[in-house]
């Protein structure tokens, strides 16, 4: 049998052109050197809809663990740059951290390339503060445009230094920049929607936040209170809140969950809500009983994402994919997160395991990473 790294270019491109999900592509490309040159961007949709792979749980080594929903397996990539690190889901990039030196970076795992930010110590002095950062300062991360495509984006972030604050950063920048507008809770979601950063609290409060592209010297911050619940069920514990974007629309999600101070059972996940947003006049329209095709993934970091199921192989209509993403109990608990992770069913209630083992971590939990190419 012939040395596939002798077969002809157009013929590795020619097959290369029948590979649709980029799992696959990007370990065609690993084959061979020869492969890798013949196999460019050209032969794929580098903006063609793919699945979520759910990363799992942190280890310690230098690969990376990726399971496909489609496919049934887990694939390993050699990822040395989120050894040890923190590592925050943004769709196609990964925000990490390094406690012990305060490096930050964007990193995009399918290709390696990394994005350096201003440090944790530089975010910190952003506020006025000098003393050392702590583990897990950092809540919550959020992009308003993809790095891949365009140098045109924000970068929100969330952090709690003896109270809660926010800070952004574009390219070019070579500072955190402090938004003077104090946020009494935590940021449980942080998502980017037509020209606003939304950002909800653990109160159920929902804030509006525009921040000016790069292309500005002195961006002007706009931050309002959009809208304040009235249930007091939004102030339970055990609730989760997302924002996503579905069909040109704006869902608010909550998931409920039953907790025990047990460390062996932590949350366990029982029921999702899904309401519609009106971000015109500041309140929750009527509640969505179905998505349609639409499945929705939400997890850590609050990454939130909406897929048509009917063109892929192994996603189910109407479901909402969701991972373990307590982390802010994680901390107090002795045990590691990872377990409530599963599948819900909008219209019967019911759940369903995604990953036949358990992937835990304290690190970072499995989470949602959306594939994508840089070439």
């Amino acid at each position: 049998m012939a040395d596939c790294a002798e077969l002809p270019d157009d013929l590795i491109a020619h097959i290369a052109n029948h590979v649709k999900v980029i799992e696959d592509f990007i370990a065609f490309r690993a084959v061979c050197t020869s492969w890798q040159i013949a196999a460019t961007k050209d032969n794929f949709d580098v903006f063609s809809t793919q699945v979520p792979l759910l990363m799992l749980g942190a280890k310690d080594d230098d690969f990376q663990e990726f399971y496909s929903l489609s496919k049934k397996k887990v694939s390993h990539i050699f990822l040395p740059e989120a050894r040890g690190r923190e590592c925050f889901p943004l769709g196609e990039w990964l925000f990490t951290m390094e406690d012990n030196t305060g490096e930050l970076n964007l990193l995009h795992p399918f290709s390696r390339t990394q994005i350096q930010l201003p440090s944790l110590e530089d975010l910190m002095a952003s506020k006025g503060l000098r003393e050392k950062l702590f583990l897990s300062c950092v809540e919550k991360v959020a992009l308003s445009a993809n790095p891949s495509i365009t140098s045109d984006y924000v970068l929100m972030i969330n952090y709690h230094a003896g109270s809660n604050h926010l800070a952004f950063w574009r390219p070019r920048d070579l500072h955190w920049t402090y938004i003077n507008k104090e946020i009494p809770d935590a940021a449980m979601s942080i998502n980017y929607y037509k020209g606003h950063f939304y950002y909800v609290t653990c109160e159920g409060e929902l804030w509006s936040f525009e921040v000016a592209g790069p292309n500005t010297p002195k961006p002007i911050v706009e931050p309002g209170l959009l809208y304040w619940p009235e249930d007091g069920i939004f102030g339970h514990c055990s609730v989760q809140f997302y924002i996503v974007e579905l069909s040109d629309a704006l869902l608010f999600v909550m998931r409920y969950a039953n907790y025990t101070d047990d460390p062996e059972a932590g949350h366990k996940t029982f029921k999702f809500k899904v309401l519609e947003l009106d971000v015109i006049k500041g309140e929750l329209k009527e509640e969505v009983k179905t998505l349609g095709d639409s499945a929705i993934f939400v997890g850590l970091n609050s990454g939130a994402c909406s897929v048509d199921s009917s063109k892929f192989t192994g996603i189910k209509p109407n479901h909402i994919y969701f991972t373990d993403d307590w982390f802010q109990k994680l901390y107090f608990m002795e045990d590691v997160g990872g377990k409530d992770t599963g599948v819900y069913n909008l219209e019967n209630g019911k759940i369903e395991s995604i990953y036949p083992e358990l992937s835990l971590s304290r690190i970072y939990q499995p989470t949602w990473v959306m594939p994508s190419l840089i070439m």
